[in-house]
């Protein structure tokens, strides 16, 4: 269930999250749109698992 608490987290995580992936997936250091679908992708699930631990649902 997506609780206020879920989605503050979901929406802090992502913000860390799809920066340092975008460096890690940047072809030769340029950025490309390829980076950028890897990156979104990746950051979004990292986001979800984060919210998922830290967030508390209504119980």
């Amino acid at each position: 269930m997506l609780t206020a608490s879920r989605l503050t987290w979901f929406v802090i995580a992502f913000a860390f999250a799809l920066p340092s992936t975008l460096v890690m997936f940047r072809d030769n250091g340029v950025v490309t749109r390829d980076a950028w679908v890897k990156s979104f992708v990746f950051a979004a699930a990292v986001a979800a698992v984060i919210a998922v631990v830290f967030g508390k649902g209504s119980q």
